[in-house]
């Protein structure tokens, strides 16, 4: 009879063996996943302790370094077993000085230092991934081996990452029980176990199934029943459900004439990334009579997808003449690019081979990583055109440099934070270095390369003396009144109310909300509105409400007294304000320095 302790002794030689397996095959791999592990074990341990700051710097470049390490020592291995050239133990060796190099060249803050080398990261890793995925196949072979090697893979990583959370779950269970029971403080275990499993466990697991057969591989005809059932009954259904909506979205855009939204991206983007992952998981069945409904997807997918593609395109255009270019927006632009070159390809021929794909993203990624081509070398480069063409808008920047105003200037809310949010995107993205040509005249002492990340750019715009709207030392008197709770008038006759809130800077709250009937915008200590975004805000007929609000009001005020009646462009309003904020010159005029208010109308 079965038990327990009989079936972990017949489980203990398999784990043994794959241990054997991955150890014998991919040493320098699970040498990186155990450095990881011990890596970040390290950093948690010290991440409550401010005064090892320095520990957890290292710890993120090493955990960056270790986590390019795994897929690139990985390829080294599939190109060792695949050419005979390179047999030796050299080649997988030679990975420790390109992992050295990215190392030594990361800056000491590591995750915490400016984006670009997070991004940097990023797409160099996926490179990597990319590359491993046709490393066994860099010369020329058929296309069955190449798919049925990267089938193992998958549904290997699939499975190795359900066992693992499986097991870590499991045994965290197992923890809390012991906590709890035998009152042990165990904060730091959960996570430390986690990192073990991802580290250790994960890569083992998965390494243990790599195929290394590849002779069998290319006259392997298996295709497995769960993964056809996945791809035909979880990812077709997304597929049609977001290309319906996308086609209705662009049937939108041509009866309206309108620019398609910045947002139109995200859903473009996982369209493309599962309907192309079902693309390749079915390209083996595509000529299969039994399997008609694959053929019809591979004819017929490509076809649909092109034309989004430039939808893509064109929402990232609209957002680059707007605000100039971005990371995101040029990697936006360069998967539209590809999308739209995919779907070509397989329009023009529908038995294309499908080794390129995976190719030509790696090649992707590597390039928009590095260079004067690179996503952030482009970016930081629009950018700073951006900004001095807004400087120069205000007489900041003349003669190819940047002045201080001779006072300080209001300017319009929108003005001040693109010349804000700009400043802020380059320091945070690309480090202080960059716009120190820029600014260092207006700092004595500043240390640029320790620039903060934020806070940075108010500094910047209140040496050049530019504010964007009243404050509280601006005024002689300030006060703040709130409406007496469960004390709001009548809204009777009134056919619509809004909330628009302009406090702790939520003024972009009340532009997103579309149904509002106005858009609002709280400019200079005014309120300001328009019949839609595109239109010139003008000042709402209410100064003389304002001003009439007395200063002695209690913190605490009625319903009338936060209440006003107005008329603007041929509708009737009535405002409540729910929170106001004021200051009042020695001249007596009044000014809002925040609110929050409902809107009737009627």
């Amino acid at each position: 009879m079965n038990n327990p302790i009989s079936g972990i002794a017949l489980l203990l030689p398999k784990i043994r063996g794959a241990l054997v397996t991955a150890l014998g095959r991919f040493p320098w791999m699970l040498f990186c996943g155990l450095a990881g592990s011990v890596t970040a074990v390290v950093g948690q341990l010290h991440e409550t302790y401010p005064s090892n700051d320095a520990v957890l710097k290292l710890c993120g470049r090493l955990l960056m370094t270790i986590s390019l390490g795994m897929p690139l020592f990985f390829s080294l291995r599939m190109l060792r077993e695949r050419f005979e050239a390179l047999s030796g133990w050299l080649i997988e060796v030679a990975g420790l000085p390109l992992l050295a190099g990215w190392y030594f060249a990361v800056p000491t803050d590591g995750f915490d230092g400016p984006t670009i080398v997070v991004i940097r990261w990023m797409l160099l890793l996926a490179a990597l991934h990319f590359f491993a995925a046709v490393s066994a196949y860099v010369r020329r072979g058929t296309g069955n081996g190449f798919w049925q090697f990267n089938r193992h893979i998958f549904l290997r990583v699939c499975l190795a990452t359900f066992y693992s959370g499986v097991l870590t779950a499991g045994l965290e269970l197992a923890l809390l029980s012991a906590a709890k029971l035998f009152e042990l403080d165990l904060t730091n275990a959960y996570e430390n176990l986690f990192y073990i499993m991802a580290g250790c466990f994960h890569p083992v697991f998965f390494l243990a199934g790599v195929p290394c057969d590849f002779v069998a591989l290319e006259s392997d005809s298996e295709y497995p029943r769960g993964l056809k059932a996945f791809t035909q009954f979880a990812l077709a259904p997304l597929v049609a459900v977001y290309t319906g909506i996308l086609y209705a979205y662009a049937f939108k855009i041509i009866v309206t004439r309108t620019w398609p939204h910045g947002w139109v991206a995200m859903p473009v983007l996982i369209l493309s990334g599962v309907g192309i992952l079902a693309a390749l998981l079915l390209h083996p069945l595509r000529a299969q009579p039994s399997e008609k409904w694959a053929g019809w997807y591979c004819r017929n997918f490509p076809r649909a997808l092109a034309p989004l593609s430039l939808l893509l395109l064109l929402s990232v255009w609209e957002r680059v003449g707007t605000y100039g270019v971005t990371e995101q927006r040029y990697l936006c632009a360069a998967a539209g690019g590809w999308i739209f070159l995919w779907g070509m390809v397989f329009i023009l021929n529908k038995d294309s081979g499908i080794r390129w794909v995976p190719s030509s993203l790696s090649v992707i990624c590597v390039l928009a990583a590095f260079g004067p081509w690179s996503a952030g070398a482009i970016s930081k480069g629009s950018q700073l055109r951006r900004l001095t063409h807004l400087l120069e808008a205000h007489g900041m920047f003349v003669d190819g440099k940047v002045r201080a105003l001779p006072e300080n200037t209001m300017v319009p809310s929108k003005e001040y934070e693109d010349i804000r949010s700009t400043i802020q995107y380059l320091v945070a993205t690309h480090g202080g270095e960059t716009v120190r040509g820029l600014f260092a005249g207006l700092f004595n002492d500043m240390d640029w390369t320790k620039a903060p990340r934020w806070g940075v750019a108010e500094n910047i715009l209140t040496q050049l003396k530019l504010d964007n709207g009243p404050r509280s030392e601006d005024f002689s008197i300030n006060y703040n009144h709130y409406l007496e709770k469960n004390n709001v008038s009548s809204a009777e006759g009134f056919s619509r109310i809004s909330f628009y809130d302009f406090r702790y800077g939520n003024d972009w709250l009340a532009r997103q909300k579309k149904e509002n009937p106005l858009f609002i915008v709280l400019d200079n200590g005014v309120l300001k509105g328009a019949e839609s975004a595109n239109a010139t805000p003008e000042p709402l007929p209410l100064q003389a409400f304002i001003d009439s609000i007395p200063n002695d009001m209690q913190n605490i005020a009625p319903a009338e007294r936060m209440t006003a009646d107005f008329q603007f462009k041929g509708h009737a309003y009535r405002i409540i304000f729910v929170e106001i904020a004021l200051g009042r010159k020695p001249s007596g005029h009044a000014l809002i320095r925040d609110c929050a208010f409902l809107l009737l109308e009627k």
